[in-house]
């Protein structure tokens, strides 16, 4: 019995240490705050274990940067998120203002479109697990209040719809989530609903552009866009043969080398929606612009303003991330960069679709090396994540060549 103990005992100590051998770095760190966080214990835990570091999302897609700078394969999905979020903001920007009138409001997107839309928006993109549209305090104007004060406004109102688990549904034999279900709700009805203030926890798109409360910087922040449109109320039929222009405010257009406050879209640090989809998602926030008020026989007093924003939600662990050094292909900061564990006479690169997992890269024989001749290569960096350290301080090498470089 004390041989069998003895030999258990060490056994549990080499093997400790065979697989002891990689340390704690900036990976661990995120992957323990991405597992401790859930939907039962968010709303006890601090609003720091709620969002990540701001640098952990890196190479993100810049407006101003979308013709002139080369985005890598593994961040078009943020480049789609970027483009859908600017789309709609610009959508509601253009049809609030241009129906921006007493005889046709009653043809505005009324409640039901608003819900239907966010819904449009997951089931139509595969890589959009939330959608919402927020507007601020008293900027909505339903326009079913035929019968109540014209310029009546409803305190909050925020379409808001993810991508629901219906694994479990009655109608799902198979018992696999389809992806075709979506949960849609009003996030400004009921009580402590309030997303306008920060004791919301999760709002970290509001503060981007909301409250716009500045009417000096309008010039700055808001850009003058002009559409020339046919109208048609069948198909391949035109109400006018001719098109008609409207002016209309939207987004920003900022410059080649206006900062990151100006752009017409912003990227949130990967936080916690907590208490609705419960899951680690980065939102692309676009505002929407509309006059206020609305309605009003003295158009002096009234000024463009951002009454919401859209919001785009994707994913956090569907996110690629590039665990090699900084470099060209790697511009820093970044949080989780250089966590690969290449040998020195080897290079990393990165390989997308990994999303946030370990692995997500290959190592490659640098220059004067090759690779042994009975082995596959490159090195996959998953095979060296799941190595032992015998494994791995024998293996995974490239022996020197002759030729010099």
């Amino acid at each position: 019995m004390v041989n069998s103990l003895m030999v258990s005992f060490l056994f549990a100590i080499v093997f400790a240490d065979e697989l002891g051998w990689m340390k704690w770095d900036a990976f661990d760190e995120i992957e323990q705050q991405f597992r401790t966080v859930t939907g039962d214990n968010c709303r006890s835990k601090p609003i720091t274990d709620l969002i990540m570091p701001e640098d952990v999302l890196t190479q993100i897609p810049k407006y101003n940067e979308l013709r002139t700078k080369v985005f890598y394969k593994n961040r078009t999905n943020l480049i789609h998120l970027h483009n859908l979020a600017l789309n709609r903001a610009f959508y509601f920007s253009y049809i609030y203002q241009r129906l921006n009138t007493s005889d046709v409001f009653e043809t505005m997107p009324d409640v039901h479109y608003l819900h239907f839309s966010v819904a449009a928006d997951i089931n139509a993109n595969p890589i959009v697990n939330g959608s919402a549209m927020y507007f601020d305090q008293d900027c909505y104007y339903p326009n079913w209040m035929i019968n109540y004060d014209f310029n009546r406004t409803l305190p909050l109102f925020a379409p808001r719809s993810w991508r629901w688990d219906d694994s479990f549904d009655m109608v799902n034999i198979l018992r696999e989530p389809t992806l075709t279900t979506t949960f849609v709700v009003d996030a400004g009805s009921g009580l402590n609903k309030n997303y306008t203030n920060h004791g919301y926890r999760m709002n970290p798109w509001y503060d981007f552009w909301l409250p716009d409360t500045h009417p000096v910087y309008d010039s700055t922040r808001k850009f003058t866009w002009s559409v020339n449109l046919k109208f048609s109320n069948s198909s391949g039929v035109f109400t006018h043969n001719t098109f008609e222009g409207f002016n209309f405010f939207g987004p920003n257009n900022p410059g080649t080398n206006d900062p990151i406050e100006k752009l017409p879209v912003r990227f949130t640090r990967p936080y916690f929606d907590c208490a609705r989809s419960n899951k680690w998602v980065v939102s692309a926030v676009s505002p929407v612009a509309d006059f206020m008020p609305r309605y009003s026989n003295w158009t002096h007093l009234r000024r463009p303003r951002f009454v919401g924003v859209v919001v785009m939600d994707t994913d956090f662990e569907h996110v690629d991330f590039n665990p090699c050094g900084i470099s060209a292909g790697n511009p820093g900061p970044s949080y989780l960069a250089g966590i690969d564990r290449c040998k020195e006479h080897s290079k990393c690169k990165h390989l997308s679709g990994f999303g946030f997992r370990r692995g997500s890269y290959v190592c490659k024989c640098r220059d004067g090396y090759r690779y042994p001749t009975e082995i596959e290569h490159p090195y996959k960096g998953s095979n060296i994540e799941e190595s032992t350290w015998t494994e791995y301080n024998e293996g995974f090498n490239c022996t020197p060549t002759e030729r010099k470089y």
